[in-house]
């Protein structure tokens, strides 16, 4: 790890008396948007003493589950499955119902508005991916999956989705003008649920992270088809906010951590870990392999690990060792094997990454970059606001 400025602390919205779903930074405005399983869609404005207070709380029959804003267009998702459409003025002191779109029959996981093509795509909990016309409110089409959708990320010059699922899948689905869509691939590597997708359209790579504690790096662009994967997190991801122009991730575990990841470094694929009968090392049978044992009357059971920078499968013996590895994406102690362990080079050791404290357990971020202003909602209720020049 390496040593970088902490995130201050500039201020916490206390109001919300529920789990905070999903918050939004107002572009050139000192205001957010904020959603709740409470019911309510907050406003909340900087006031001249320093503090924010709400401007607007509108409560709603149901929990509010997400939440998309562009040009003071608001839309909202609801754990009935509808998504209701708002116009904020511009002084955001007024909220007005323009439509409700009755989409999904679950609760409404994710959604994102397209302003130029005026198109607004969502996911839910029904395992279904909707995408309507902003004009009069019809479906244009859907994609269903194979578990819970939980999380959506759109390429606006390609039109190609990604749509994150409870099974830890990754959709690809290239959206065509009119009601046509093709379905491209399946991204596969999460072991659990995935939380929170980013496109990076400049880079051509998408950031997922997951409940399976990892985040990975999707080089989706040229043709490369290489997947990166980030470990540092010891506990579930919930969320990323990533900052283009210095090329900064961050990420938001459970784990009351907050990671900031250089993705200038080059870093290298993950191994694919190998499969054998025997220890790739010193060619001893692994336990299952009853036939060799019983063969080489050996009694000495062997249990079967993989070194972290190689794959290979290993004994315990041959990788009683562990040590950190950035360039293959782990900032803790992770075995490897003998050999590897005597060949690690000094620069695969060098660490690019900050860990921060944050004394909270994150469930929602965004991120300003013009303001290096990080707003994050907390399991406790509660909104902070975080000034990250420091870490920038």
């Amino acid at each position: 790890m390496v040593v970088g400025g902490a995130p201050a602390l500039v201020s916490q919205l206390v109001g919300h008396t529920n789990t905070v779903n999903r918050v939004i930074l107002v572009p050139d405005d000192s205001a957010l948007v904020s959603v709740s399983d409470d019911r309510t869609i907050r406003v909340w404005i900087k006031r001249s003493s320093g503090d924010y207070w709400p401007s607007i709380c509108q409560t709603l029959e149901w929990c509010v589950s997400s939440l998309a804003m562009e040009n003071f267009h608001l839309f909202v998702g609801l754990e009935s499955g509808s998504i209701n459409h708002y116009k904020i003025t511009e002084d955001l002191n007024r909220i007005t119902l323009l439509r409700i779109y009755s989409s999904h029959q679950l609760r409404v996981s994710d959604l994102i508005y397209d302003s130029g093509r005026d198109w607004l795509l969502s996911v839910g909990k029904d395992k279904t991916f909707h995408w309507y016309t902003g004009e009069t409110g019809r479906r244009l089409g859907s994609y269903v999956a194979g578990a819970w959708c939980l999380c959506l990320a759109f390429d606006r010059i390609s039109n190609f989705a990604f749509i994150g699922d409870y099974s830890g899948g990754i959709h690809m689905v290239k959206l065509e003008e009119g009601e046509e869509f093709k379905f491209v691939t399946t991204l596969k590597g999460h072991a659990g649920s995935i939380r929170s997708l980013i496109w990076d359209a400049e880079k051509q790579i998408l950031l997922s992270c997951s409940a399976d504690k990892s985040i990975f790096i999707w080089e989706i662009g040229e043709g490369k088809g290489n997947a990166i994967q980030l470990n540092c997190h010891r506990e579930r991801v919930n969320d990323l906010a990533y900052c283009a122009p210095s090329r900064l991730l961050f990420s938001f575990g459970v784990d009351k951590k907050m990671i900031i990841w250089n993705l200038r470094t080059e870093r290298k694929p993950f191994a694919l870990w190998q499969e054998s009968n025997e220890c790739q090392e010193c060619r001893q049978p692994f336990f299952w392999n009853v036939q060799r044992i019983w063969q080489e009357k050996n009694v000495n059971f062997k249990r079967q690990h993989h070194c972290r920078r190689c794959g290979r499968a290993v004994c315990g013996e041959c990788s009683p060792n562990e040590s950190i590895l950035p360039c293959y994406g782990f900032e803790y102690p992770v075995r490897v094997c003998k050999p590897c362990y005597q060949d690690i080079p000094e620069d695969e050791l060098r660490s690019s990454t900050q860990a921060h404290s944050i004394l909270i357990e994150p469930t929602c971020v965004d991120f300003d970059y013009s303001k290096k202003l990080m707003a994050v909602g907390a399991a406790d209720n509660v909104i902070r606001l975080y000034d990250v020049a420091a870490c920038l």
